[in-house]
């Protein structure tokens, strides 16, 4: 019996230190965040990462967790196209627009009782410029700093003046 107990003990300690797989979900922006902007013609916001590679985006002692790039950039993707719709105002004429998005990098480090998270993406725009971003976030909770890291990406993208000049045309 006591042999048993310590098999389980030990599997119940091996499955601890095991990667959990995070699903990076939508994290709301409050009203007013993202200011209204100007949108002539549609807009088509893609996915350009191709990886599906599972790659660490939190490790602290034991405790560690994994995604993969596509679906954070598939999470960006969806956010931004609902605050398109959500803060987008509409004008006449203009070309169809198009904005590929492709997350590289999410990290999330624990500090002195705060998650500090980077997230390092790009967007192509259809008229051919390429924005390279690193973005910050702070949260106490993991999930929320890694979801919330996504959510801060997408505001600063519809916040970025050469992103909104690009939209008005």
């Amino acid at each position: 019996m006591r042999a048993k107990l310590l098999a389980l003990a030990g599997a119940l300690l091996l499955q601890a230190c095991g990667t959990v797989e995070h699903k990076p979900t939508e994290y709301p922006l409050r009203a007013g965040l993202i200011p209204p902007f100007n949108v002539a013609g549609e807009v088509q916001v893609t996915n350009g990462q191709p990886s599906t590679d599972p790659v660490i985006v939190y490790s602290y002692g034991p405790t560690s967790m994994s995604a993969n790039l596509r679906a954070i950039t598939e999470t960006m993707v969806q956010q931004t196209r609902g605050e398109i719709v959500k803060n987008g105002r509409a004008t006449r004429g203009g070309k169809p627009k198009t904005i590929e998005l492709k997350v590289s990098s999410l990290l999330s480090e624990y500090g002195i009782m705060v998650f500090n998270a980077k997230l390092q993406f790009q967007a192509k725009l259809g008229n051919g410029q390429t924005l390279d971003k690193l973005v910050t976030h702070r949260s106490g909770v993991v999930q929320q700093n890694l979801n919330g890291s996504i959510a801060e990406s997408v505001m600063m993208l519809l916040k970025d003046e050469r992103v909104l000049a690009y939209l008005r045309q």
